[in-house]
């Protein structure tokens, strides 16, 4: 078994490289002390670690099109063929099986609308107390056709935990990035394990995303968090994935919760990875 952990970075910039240790204001002329120097760098750094998570936040957004539009289009048929079944038969047991049936089909359309109005709404880092169980339920909503297509069995392991300090759309993203990341690696089907539970002092909660599949080489796991780096040639079927900015989005988010991410994998045994999150204020 191979195990890797990715623990926040910190923002420490150096003396930039070359011969002068100053940087020359073309407005007025006047060279950058050091410190304003680094106060620079640590801001262009914050602003392009910003622009790589907005840009995943679109690919993902993008990615999930097709799949809450049919997910929708079920709903609607649904809804649409139990109505045309009420009108139809006027007995009392049919109305009310049509008016149950319509009303389910209801609910699971709404839980897809605001659970892509909330991914596409996460702009802001505000964080607030997040129950992690609704998250995922949210999540899996969005990603439930895809796993019964490529025979995935969804296994839900969830203890009591408290709540976490995290903005719920950006756990969202992270989420659905690595239940398909999942997907994708159990070819032939397989089982994707949800779990949580509270950290070993109780200060913490961990979530745990595992597959079946077909695990990961040791140095395919030291570049996994690299930004552009992807075992995959292009987008699937389903248009996910491909584009090597998925896993690096993931760790900033991650990063940004003051949360680790600890990885363990083998060739063939499949891959769990699990983030701990620190609890609410």
């Amino acid at each position: 078994m191979v195990m890797r952990e990715a623990t926040p970075r910190g923002i420490e910039p150096g003396r930039p490289a070359g011969p002068s240790p100053h940087f020359v204001d073309a407005e007025d002329s006047e060279p950058l002390s050091i410190e304003a120097e680094r106060d620079q760098l640590a801001e262009e750094v914050i602003d392009l670690r910003q622009q790589l998570l907005n840009m995943q936040k679109s690919a993902t957004l993008g990615e999930l099109l097709g799949t809450t539009t049919h997910e929708f289009n079920n709903a609607l048929t649904t809804i649409l063929n139990y109505a045309k079944m009420g009108l139809r038969h006027k007995d009392e047991p049919t109305r009310d099986k049509a008016l149950n049936r319509i009303l389910s089909a209801s609910t699971k359309a709404a839980r897809i609308t605001s659970s892509v109005l909330g991914m596409a709404r996460s702009r802001s880092s505000r964080m607030e107390p997040v129950n992690l169980e609704a998250v995922i339920e949210d999540a899996l909503v969005l990603l439930e056709r895809e796993m019964m297509k490529y025979r995935v069995q969804v296994e839900r392991e969830f203890a009591e935990v408290p709540r976490i300090q995290g903005n719920p759309g950006q756990i969202q993203q992270v989420l659905l990035n690595l239940m398909v990341n999942a997907r994708q690696a159990m070819d032939g089907g397989g089982r994707l394990i949800l779990r949580l539970s509270s950290s070993a002092q109780g200060r913490a909660v961990d979530l745990t995303v595992r597959d079946t599949g077909c695990g990961m080489e040791p140095e395919v796991m030291r570049r996994m968090f690299e930004p552009q780096f992807s075992t995959k040639e292009g987008p699937d079927e389903t248009g996910k994935g491909g584009s090597g900015l998925g896993l690096a989005a993931c760790l900033e988010i991650v990063e940004a919760h003051r949360g680790r991410i600890r990885v363990e994998s083998s060739p063939g045994k499949g891959t769990a990875i699990t983030i701990r999150f620190p609890l609410a204020s």
